[in-house]
């Protein structure tokens, strides 16, 4: 009886020595990567934002991982009551930001969008 609950602690130990070997050597090798530079990711917002709060969870978990991008912005291109509030509860976490069609070059910093 005692052998096979021997066997079970050892497993269990073998385990979490392996989950803290794991833990460390992911620390040393695969460290966060941080935002390239000034890098934005634009999701133009219509309807009721049906999509819109999958579609920002996706690309903020992707930015968190791979430091492709450093923000999200929301562009209200035809939002109905819904969806603004919606979007307006998106946007308040750090990575996303709402703004109107017409404030796009403003904030990207040209004169014209091609």
């Amino acid at each position: 009886m005692h052998l096979w609950q021997d066997g079970l602690l050892a497993l269990l130990a073998a385990i979490g020595l392996a989950s803290l070997l794991w833990l460390v050597v992911r620390s040393l090798f695969f460290s966060r990567p941080r935002p390239r530079g000034n890098v934005i990711a634009l999701i133009p917002a219509y309807g009721d934002g049906a999509q819109l709060e999958e579609q920002v969870r996706s690309l903020a978990a992707l930015g968190r991982e791979t430091g492709c991008f450093s923000s999200i912005l929301l562009a209200d291109c035809g939002l109905n009551e819904e969806g603004r509030q919606i979007a307006d509860l998106l946007s308040r976490g750090r990575w996303v930001r709402l703004c109107s069609r017409e404030d796009i070059p403003n904030i990207l910093g040209g004169d014209h969008v091609p």
